[in-house]
């Protein structure tokens, strides 16, 4: 992580910006992220993280994916899309970050799991779709099984979803989605969720969905691993 905290010390504090591509595949468009030194501080000494810090892991998860032969088994779903950008309103928005969500599982193909962070207000919590089983796994780094708003719009993307598909339509009967709250790694502070987000979906590409059971929690050595990825995966301008 030296070289690019030295680049963001020395040539970040003025505003200037790093420029990292986001394809259409995490975004529904092609679309890039500006990191800001402040983001890239945060970071690196384990602060509490943007989303668009976590695009970036999410773009490294996705070509490692394509390396590992594993492009049609998994897809990162882009956090600003699916997140409430407002909390103080009783859908903040959810209706169309629903719409948002349907639009990536139109088409999905059995077996494929779509990968979704989450953000209920100041802590990353991860789901784990399955459209054709109707089923959601969900991760909270801290375990709490509140979820208001998260199960609200997974409710309403995959009911869109049953009723505009063909296998959608041929499963209408059984309309009610099942979620199921994952055992996976428990966060000791206040701010590491983040962090606990893109090991949960490291590990899942990985090891699998079961990977996560037997883990009671992430060292200071599998964090910085995840960071020096992160960081690896940046490339500031010449």
């Amino acid at each position: 992580m030296r070289p690019l905290a030295y680049y963001a010390h020395s040539s970040m504090r003025q505003g200037n910006q790093i420029e990292v591509p986001i394809p259409y595949t995490i975004m529904g468009f092609d679309m890039p992220v500006f990191l800001s030194f402040e983001d890239i501080y945060e970071f690196i000494n384990l602060q509490e993280i943007s989303a668009n810090c976590i695009l970036v892991y999410m773009r490294y998860l996705e070509e490692l994916c394509r390396i590992n032969g594993q492009a049609e088994k998994f897809v990162f779903v882009s956090p600003s899309l699916i997140s409430p950008v407002r909390t103080d309103t009783e859908d903040a928005g959810r209706r169309e970050r629903a719409d948002n969500l349907l639009s990536f599982l139109r088409d999905a193909p059995k077996e494929r799991l779509y990968l979704v962070p989450h953000n209920r207000g100041r802590h990353w919590v991860l789901g784990v779709i399955d459209p054709w089983e109707n089923l959601v796994l969900y991760f909270d780094p801290l375990r709490e099984k509140k979820r208001d708003d998260f199960t609200e719009l997974m409710n309403m993307a995959l009911t869109d979803w049953k009723i505009t598909t063909e296998e959608g339509i041929r499963r209408r009967r059984d309309c009610k989605t099942k979620f199921s709250n994952r055992p996976c790694p428990l966060q000791e502070g206040s701010v590491e969720c983040g962090y606990f987000i893109l090991g949960f979906m490291r590990d899942i590409v990985l090891n699998g969905i079961d990977a996560l059971e037997s883990k009671q929690f992430y060292t200071s050595e599998d964090l910085d691993l995840i960071r020096g990825e992160w960081s690896g995966h940046i490339r500031p301008p010449v």
